[in-house]
């Protein structure tokens, strides 16, 4: 079966990373492009966190406190504010993980939700053939509590789910 389309879901972590090298060799074998996708937790708003400086105005003026009248206004400071935004950040670090051979034939997507759900709407969208995903390959009562985002993508997947089970080097 040759693909066509792949889907490569990560979280960032090594066993996403493994799964990655993994995509790399399969469309490489078939010619396939490849979809890099990253999903966000709701809601994925900006924060803005300011840094120096005060998002309020000085006072105008202050009372000497020697008694002697009133001294100069400090001078208004603008606020160095920070902005952060998850999705640039995320936007950004897809677009890292794209080898240099892949720039013409790879992209970068972004969803949010819950991510098994996440990956199998993108797949059912995109109208990719193929999905590949690492898994941490938690057993028993850790694969219990935890639960698994490759195990619910396999069950629910509009296509083949290939596994990449995180190896430690």
């Amino acid at each position: 079966m040759a693909f066509t389309h792949l889907l490569v879901p990560t979280d960032f972590s090594e066993p996403a990373n493994q799964a990655l090298g993994h995509a790399l060799e399969e469309a490489t074998l078939h010619r396939a492009k490849v979809t890099l996708l990253h999903v966000l937790a709701p809601p994925a708003d900006t924060d803005v966190y300011y840094v120096t400086g005060s998002p309020e105005p000085p006072p105008q003026g202050s009372v000497d406190p020697t008694g002697g009248g009133r001294v100069s206004a400090r001078p208004l400071s603008e606020p160095t504010v920070v902005r952060t935004d998850p999705s640039e950040e995320a936007l950004t670090r897809l677009q890292d993980l794209i080898p240099a051979a892949g720039r013409g034939t790879w992209d970068v997507a972004l969803a949010v939700g819950h991510p098994a759900d996440a990956v199998v709407r993108v797949a059912q969208e995109r109208g990719v053939d193929l999905i590949v995903m690492g898994t941490h390959g938690r057993t028993g009562l850790q694969h219990v509590l935890l639960g698994s985002v490759a195990e619910k993508v396999v069950r629910l997947a509009p296509c083949p789910v290939l596994t990449v089970r995180y190896k430690r080097a």
